[in-house]
């Protein structure tokens, strides 16, 4: 006959219990460091988008709400201007004398160059090209001067 097996004792169980508390707290731990290790995106979005056709832009300033971008056409020059805020990222709107930030009042002239506010610097030009298929196509991380322009024919 087998001796009867002897009650846990409280030292054991709550070294049972510390053992497996510990055990819990690690695998926690190599999981976020898991997730940390991890990207939470792979890829960047696209800086260059396809805009619309150069017969389709109106003489003038065009203002591309997705984009936020303005397209600027004078004669069979086109060039394109973030509408993009340098102070906190704001949608600029087009103002007397230029282009003015809503949320802080930073003012920038026709050329996008700071005028008055907090803005450390001017609105930054976008390159324009010509896709395959005709229409433009504009790169948002790009940046050139605002003298660079897109010529096109029949302007």
């Amino acid at each position: 006959m087998s001796a009867p097996e002897p009650d846990p004792s409280r030292r054991s169980l709550l070294a049972s219990l510390a053992l497996g508390g510990a055990a819990l707290g690690g695998a926690g731990h190599l999981f976020v460091y898991g997730c940390a290790l991890t990207p939470s995106h792979l890829d960047d979005p696209p800086t260059k988008r396809r805009l619309l056709p150069p017969a389709r832009v109106p003489e003038g300033v065009t203002f591309l709400r997705e984009e936020r971008l303005f397209l600027l056409r004078e004669g069979g020059r086109l060039r394109a201007l973030s509408a993009i805020c340098t102070h906190l990222g704001c949608t600029v709107e087009r103002g007397e004398a230029g282009f003015r930030c809503p949320c802080h009042g930073s003012e920038f002239g026709r050329d996008g160059a700071a005028k008055a506010g907090p803005a450390p610097r001017g609105l930054p030009w976008r390159p324009l090209t010509l896709g395959p298929d005709g229409n433009l196509v504009v790169d948002l991380a790009g940046d050139v001067g605002p003298d660079a322009a897109l010529v096109v024919e029949g302007g």
